[in-house]
């Protein structure tokens, strides 16, 4: 007789057991549906044709243009928004534009802006009518911060003045009269957030016929020219415009200029930063780019240097690129959202249509994990108050950060991009933010009194946990594809990590899935510091920075907090640290705060004693 065989150890585990609890085979099923969206958005990206060269060449004149930006560095070299240099400054471009034989129009207004509270602000506009009423728009921000060098922006300034100087009129030669409608724009607190561009971008008629707007900041730098194309929008400058800018400027540089890396790209679609102001145009649907030459030498801040080569360069390419836009007949550029390689760009439709696609198969596994589990019973009320008291938590969160910006610990003011060496960031009000802190961390010890784990959960609540936490994630998966799909780049890494984390096994791997997961956010993060040069630890201070100003809308910060919410759970999960709420009681017992409550109202009702 055969001695009983031995139970097999390496069989494997069961579909919907504690160890395998998605079914790959769905997932793998799930990305057929992947491949024919990777091969539509590799149909789409094609080159895009230049419009010609204008037949005049530049006139441009940089001894006179480095003239200029001297002059305004060294007599106003602090033009902080609401000063009496600012305003001094704003009177010298009026003159000297004026001088020229050209009207300028002044635009005064207030404005609330984080740091430096209501000022008042100046925008001139100087008009060069045409033969079209169809504008193009050049524009510089006048302003420097209050940690800016004198000569911060000068060059885009003093380029402006030349640059409107070969249309002023001639004593002895008739009036260049050009095919359409050019307007030179000297803004005011570009560096705070270009309130200016807004202002003009949402309240000029002119505005309202402009086919193009270039913009000029730094020029004279000796780095790399760079186009920077970002918008407050998920939305970017026509295609034919950023091709012939690029052009224009490697005619007068010999450099190709740099466009931002696809990453970065991504990362300014998914949460629409611009920090520069082609970003305000963008938002009012202006076909708008930045022309800019970062400085790669160490100045003194009470240095003013003009670096006369580049800015010679930049302001010939940018009189040739208005002359090819001038000739340019057709309608205004249109703004749709394109994603720009090397020599090439990919049409937005299809790179949002390839995001959204890779969300079928993780949909078909938490949907599958979620049917099976509800089969076998599980009881998910404890695991939907768990993520429920997360999810208060992190709203408490939201909270705490409106109550540090009415106490003024937080900035506010108009919803524009906060100054790189924002005071939120170089002097650090730590007091007020460790009282801040200490409201979240209170919050937090009350909420997690009922979520901290006094037995061992069960498989089957550990189970429902898991299966909330990522129907949860699902869920903002869905809305982001419905509202802001580009920002579902930083949602696909905790997706399909998290998707994978085992219930049981290995520690490491549950800590290495979850890292991997916040892969996402946190590459956001590097992006950010590194665009607007910033220490990676401070990027997570500016964001919140942001969102307190209202620049970032309050949509997403709600999804944030519903992804944290999940991310906790998961967390949780992740380092062995779960457990349903109150421990899976039903029902489960007053907590503190209806606790607190019911005290009240018997206090409340208890009749007065004589």
């Amino acid at each position: 007789m055969d001695a009983a065989r031995p139970p097999r150890r390496d069989r494997r585990p069961r579909r919907g057991t504690d160890d395998t609890v998605v079914n790959a085979r769905l997932v793998r099923a799930g990305f057929a549906v992947v491949l024919p969206a990777i091969v539509v958005f590799l149909f789409s990206v094609s080159t895009t044709g230049t419009l010609p060269r204008s037949p005049l060449e530049p006139v441009f004149d940089v001894r006179t243009a480095a003239s200029f930006a001297t002059t305004l560095s060294t007599e106003f070299p602090t033009r902080t928004p609401g000063t009496a240099e600012a305003a001094g400054a704003a009177l010298w471009y009026r003159e000297t534009i004026s001088a020229l034989g050209l009207r300028t129009e002044e635009d005064v207004w207030t404005e609330d802006l984080a740091e430096l509270g209501r000022v008042e602000l100046r925008n001139v506009v100087t008009v060069v009518p045409g033969k079209s009423e169809k504008t193009i728009v050049v524009v510089a921000h006048r302003d420097n911060s209050q940690r800016g060098r004198g000569d911060d922006n000068a060059s885009g300034t003093a380029a402006l003045l030349e640059l409107a100087r070969a249309f002023a009129p001639q004593e002895n030669a008739p009036d260049l009269l050009p095919e359409r409608t050019l307007v030179f724009l000297s803004t005011d607190a570009g560096a705070f957030g270009g309130a200016g561009a807004e202002r003009f971008a949402a309240q000029s008629p002119l505005a309202d016929e402009a086919t193009a707007v270039v913009v000029l900041d730094g020029i004279d730098g000796r780095g790399r020219p760079e186009i920077a194309i970002a918008g407050d929008v998920p939305a970017s400058p026509a295609r034919a415009l950023v091709r012939t800018a690029a052009a224009r400027v490697e005619e007068q540089t010999g450099i190709t200029p740099a466009l931002p890396e696809v990453w970065v790209q991504l990362n300014d679609l998914g949460i629409p930063f611009a920090e520069k102001e082609q970003g305000r145009f963008l938002a009012h649907g202006l076909a708008a780019v930045t022309l800019t030459s970062p400085r790669t030498e160490p100045v003194p801040p009470a240095t003013a240097v003009v670096g006369t080569r580049r800015l010679g360069q930049l302001g010939r390419a940018t009189e040739s690129l208005v002359g090819s836009l001038e000739a340019s007949l057709g309608e205004p550029f249109r703004t749709p959202d394109s994603l720009f390689f090397s020599d090439r760009a990919a049409s937005g439709w299809a790179v949002r249509l390839f995001l959204i696609v890779t969300l079928v198969p993780f949909a078909l596994a938490s949907v599958d994990l979620l049917v099976r589990t509800a089969r076998r019973g599980v009881p998910f009320r404890p695991a939907l108050r768990s993520q429920r008291t997360r999810l208060l938590i992190w709203l408490f969160g939201g909270v705490v950060l409106w109550v540090g910006t009415k106490l003024g610990a937080l900035p506010s003011g108009a919803p524009l991009p906060l100054a790189p060496d924002s005071t939120v960031i170089d002097d650090h009000p730590f007091a007020s933010l460790f009282l801040l802190g200490l409201m979240f961390a209170l919050g937090w010890l009350v909420g997690r009194r009922r979520l901290v784990p006094r037995h061992r959960p069960t498989a089957e609540a550990r189970l429902a946990g898991f299966a909330v936490a990522l129907a949860l994630l699902g869920a903002v998966a869905l809305v982001l594809a419905a509202t802001r799909p580009y920002a579902l780049c930083f949602c696909l890494p905790s997706l399909y990590a998290w998707l994978w984390m085992p219930l049981q096994g290995a520690p490491w791997k549950r800590l290495g899935l979850f890292l991997a997961g916040l892969a996402g956010p946190l590459l956001g993060l590097v992006v950010l510091a590194r665009e607007i040069a910033i220490p990676l630890l401070e990027a997570p201070l500016y964001v919140i920075g942001l969102a307190t100003v209202g620049y970032v809308p309050l949509g997403a910060v709600l999804l944030a907090a519903f992804w944290l919410a999940a991310a906790a759970q998961m967390a949780a999960l992740a380092f062995g640290r779960y457990a349903p709420y109150a421990d899976g009681v039903e029902p489960p017992p007053a907590g503190l705060l209806r606790q607190s409550i019911g005290r009240l109202l018997r206090v409340v009702a208890r009749p007065s004693r004589a």
